[in-house]
Formats: C-alpha cells, structure tokens, sequence
C-alpha cells in the first residue's frame, strides 16, 4: 500500500513557477482581506445568505455544499498548498508551462490567455500572474469571496457563469478548473462552454477532489472503520445528489472529454460506422478533447505515513478535512435529522477526525489534463 504513495517532496528552494505571491500565504493579511473590492459593501452582502448559522451564496442556481465565509478563504489557500504539492511544487503540468512561456498554443510570443475558474481565494490566479510575465488572466466566480488586489494582468469577474461564460470563441490558450464539479448544477453545460472559449489545440486542466476516503493497506478500500466519516461521505453524496450536481463527473470525466461522448454532438457518435466522407467530415469538424489524461494523487489524512513530506502533506488534509466538517451541520440537517442529534454526530465526526491516524486513511486528488480538437 505504502508503494502507492508516490514520496512529495516538500520544495527546498523557489520553484521555477514560484512567485513574490507565496510569501506569507497564511498570514492575516494575505488570507483574508487583502485590499480594497471593486464592489461596494452593500453589493457584496447581497451575494450571500445565512443558513445555520454559515454563510452561502445567495444565487439558488448555485449548489450549498461548502460555506462561502472568511474560513472558506484559508481554506482554499491551504488545498491550493496541497495541489501544488501534488504536482512537485509547481502550480501546472511542465506542457503548459513551456506554452504559457513561449507566448501561448500559436508560440509567437504574443502572451498567452489564462481562464480561471473559480477565483474563491485568488491564490493559483496571483501565483501564476506573478509567474508568467507576459500572460494575461480572467478569473471567475459566482460570489464575490474576498476583496482582490487589483492586478493589471488579472481580471476579477463576479456573475453567474454557470448560465454561459461573457468570453468570445477561441479565446484561451489555457482553462483551469478547480473543484468544478461542485460550482454547477450543470456541470456538462460548464464543460461545453469551457471548451467554446479555448482556442484550437489549448489546455484545459480540471482539478478536483471527491469525497470519496478509503483506509488500510489494501487499495482504494472505502472507509468503513470510522463509522461516522463513512456516513459523512454518503451524507455529502446524498446533498449533492439532492441539488442536482453532476458527482458521476468524478467517475467518468475523460469519457466526457472525449470527441466519442455524446456532449459534444460529434456525428461518430451517433453512428458507430459512419462511411469515408462522413469520417472526413468529423474529423475536419470534430468537437471535444484530445491527448487526455488523468492524474490520482492519493493524499494521506493524518501523519500515520512512513514518510515525512507525506505526514507534512496528510496533516494539512486533516486540518482541512477538520474544518470542512466543521460546517457540515446544514448538510446533516438536510437529513431531516433534529438538531440536537446532527450536532451530536458533527462531534462525533470531528473525534474520528482528529483519531483518523489508526484508520490509515486518504482521499485522492484527480487531475485530468487535455487540449481542444
């Protein structure tokens, strides 16, 4: 089991794709409000609503599944340090990398242009301006997180892109996408656009982390000892299945990349056996996602690995896993269980978090990397 662990080792030295940005990445100031919003204050309370106490976007569009609070900020800086550490300290696959600095997919020097969707914490979007001198970037969000730097490179958009992105074909030499598939209620829709605003031959690369734990030293044996996190996770699928988000994407996103899948309306797949000049036609006209690939990086929760970059990595899991069920008591509620009995549960939860080192728990990232037909 432990050989399934690929060893991160935890950077020694500024990394090519290193930026002023990483200085000070959990302090108080670079966390939360780092600087003056374009929105005004009332603008940005009408983003939001309470439920339970936690703090969610107001758009009924967009799925409850983590609060949208000053927490939710730190909280996605520390997996941002997590994915990076994922890929050996570098915020994008080394192919994108030489083409962000070679000016874009047309190589002219140009500069290339960057997608980001979803801002939350801004962190992946000011590392990578901080980076890539000569690349410009939009960034996208549904909910106005936190206040942003303003940044000449980088342009901060707050709308609801889950209805159609305000971007012109053959626009992007690059998307990212994190933790996408919980943005949407129509994650195909998503994915469809995404696709029309990068140009021919450009990169889209989707990060995400499903709730899926396994335990033990067998592989990918879902987590069954810890009761209570067990039954977290069929909580979270169930909510999720409730607001009508896509968690199937987890299980067969290269099959939608795919030219072959039916989202992208390709004739070849509707008929299996198309004859020489329809075979042309396709080709010629052809919709979707070549060159895919897909990234599990299994991640530790807890520092029961061998290893020491690996306990370093898997209590920054814990202490995001910890918080994240924190602010699970709306989804547990959504049970209709009484309240006394899902706050009752949360700590119970929280105690086999805090325990999780004798389950030899992880959860595992998944990146899949692509470029448009």
């Amino acid at each position: 089991m432990d050989d399934y662990f690929d060893i991160v080792t935890l950077p020694q030295v500024a990394s090519d794709q290193a930026s002023d940005y990483d200085d000070g990445i959990f302090s108080e100031s670079a966390s939360s409000y780092r600087t003056m919003s374009t929105l005004q204050s009332r603008e940005v309370a009408e983003y939001f609503r309470s439920i339970c106490g936690f703090t969610y976007p107001a758009d009924e569009n967009v799925p409850l599944v983590f609060p949208a609070d000053a927490t939710a900020d730190r909280l996605d800086v520390l997996l941002h340090v997590m994915v990076r550490l994922c890929l050996g300290g570098e915020n994008v696959p080394r192919a994108i990398d030489v083409m962000l600095r070679e000016g874009g997919v047309s190589r002219d020097g140009s500069g290339a242009k960057v997608l980001d969707v979803v801002t939350n914490s801004g962190t992946w979007v000011n590392e990578m301006a901080g980076t890539y001198s000569t690349a410009k970037f939009v960034t996208l969000d549904s909910k106005p997180l936190i206040p942003h730097k303003p940044h000449a490179r980088i342009e901060f958009q707050v709308y609801d892109f889950y209805a159609g992105l305000m971007e012109a074909d053959n626009t992007f030499d690059l998307v990212h996408i994190r933790q996408g598939v919980l943005a949407t209620k129509d994650f195909n829709f998503l994915l469809r656009e995404l696709h029309r605003v990068l140009k021919p031959n450009g990169y889209i690369m989707i990060t995400e982390l499903p709730f899926d734990t396994y335990e033990g030293t067998t592989h990918k044996v879902p987590i069954h000892s810890a009761t209570n996190i067990a039954q977290g996770i069929i909580f979270a699928y169930e909510m999720c299945a409730a607001q009508g988000v896509d968690t199937d994407a987890w299980k067969d996103m290269a099959v939608r990349l795919a030219p072959g899948h039916p989202l992208w309306g390709n004739p070849g797949a509707r008929d299996p056996n198309p004859g020489p000049a329809r075979r042309v036609s396709a080709v010629q006209n052809a919709h979707g996602f070549r060159d895919i690939s897909l990234n599990f990086v299994p991640v530790p929760i807890g520092t029961w690995h061998f290893d020491e970059s690996q306990q370093i990595l898997g209590g920054l899991m814990r202490l995001w896993g910890f918080h994240q069920s924190q602010s699970s008591l709306p989804v547990v509620l959504q049970r209709g269980i009484e309240e006394s009995a899902a706050r009752a549960f949360i700590e119970n939860l929280l105690q086999e978090v805090m325990e999780v080192d004798r389950y030899r728990a992880y959860m595992e990232f998944q990146i899949w990397l692509a470029r448009k037909i």
